[in-house]
């Protein structure tokens, strides 16, 4: 008898690991039906978003990063990759698929609010992808109401504004062979032809200035604590006249513990929470300099564009 009376509580704290290991599981471990079930838990038990950002982001943690690893589909004209993946991500990714599942409790609706992150207007297609952050991303969901602008809230008398010439003729202009993807049945004169199309792309486009407002990272050290939890950071580089953009990366502002971390796709390697003043003591020598990190808080979309 004594040890059937033990054999019951080892049944029940094996399945108990069980069930707490699927919890931490991220997202490249599930299928679709566990990543319905893991986001509508987190809808039910979080009812701000800012707290389903930080859940939901928390199961990226250890999926890798794939610079480009979406694109516009099977239907894709010059990019055929899936819309919407949790295989491998890059930074910009990794933020619009948190916010597309912090902002519907279900996959499929989730696609339908990352088409309308990922690209101005929810028209999917390469040239109305928000390709560049400064110009694209952040004034498309700021005019869609999926973020609001928070940096001079955090930064107060302290801010900056940051200001670049954008030149998306230029970056059309020099594009390669390698942009073309996700089209393996295409053949080299296809792929070429198709090439010197995507080139003529931004041909009719008119350079852009762009103008980002930013913590400056002298002040990182003392407002780094009073960024909510959730927060998109964008990092804001000084303008180069060889680099085409003014925006590097994209990131989560993490508060817990009493501590800041910076939660990112990191190049080269994976999805990854690191304490926030030794990410940012990376860039004190960097050749192209960090001048701060402009600041937005998702808010979910406008309800006129959901009518």
């Amino acid at each position: 008898m004594r040890s059937k009376v033990l054999f019951i509580p080892l049944i029940f704290l094996c399945w108990n690991c069980t069930a707490q290991s699927a919890l931490d599981k991220s997202f490249d471990q599930m299928n679709n039906r566990e990543i319905d079930q893991t986001v509508f838990k987190i809808h039910k038990n979080y009812p701000q978003v800012s707290q389903r950002i930080v859940k939901i982001s928390a199961h990226f943690l250890g999926i890798p990063y794939r610079l480009g690893p979406l694109g516009e589909g099977s239907h894709g004209e010059f990019d055929g990759k899936p819309l919407i993946s949790f295989s491998a991500v890059d930074c910009t990714t990794f933020v619009e698929e948190t916010m597309a599942l912090s902002l519907a409790s279900d996959l499929n609706q989730a696609k339908e609010i990352l088409k309308r992150i990922r690209y101005k207007g929810g028209v999917v297609s390469y040239q109305t992808r928000n390709h560049f952050p400064s110009v694209d991303w952040i004034p498309n969901n700021i005019a869609a109401g999926f973020i609001k602008d928070i940096t001079a809230r955090i930064a107060g008398p302290d801010i900056e504004v940051a200001s670049k010439w954008i030149s998306k003729e230029k970056w059309y202009r020099e594009k390669k062979l390698s942009d073309i993807e996700g089209l393996p049945k295409m053949s080299p004169q296809e792929k070429e032809n198709l090439l010197q199309k995507l080139r003529r792309l931004g041909e009719s486009t008119p350079d852009q200035e762009a103008q980002i407002p930013y913590l400056p990272i002298r002040d990182f050290e003392d407002r780094l604590s009073e960024i909510p939890s959730g927060t998109i950071a964008n990092l804001v580089r000084a303008d180069l006249s060889d680099k085409p953009v003014l925006i590097s990366h994209q990131v989560f502002i993490i508060q817990k513990g009493g501590e800041t971390y910076i939660r990112h796709a990191a190049f080269d390697s994976v999805v990854k929470d690191v304490p926030a003043l030794e990410y940012f003591s990376r860039y004190e020598n960097s050749k192209w300099p960090l001048l701060g990190i402009n600041l937005d808080e998702v808010v979910g979309p406008n309800k006129s564009q959901n009518k």
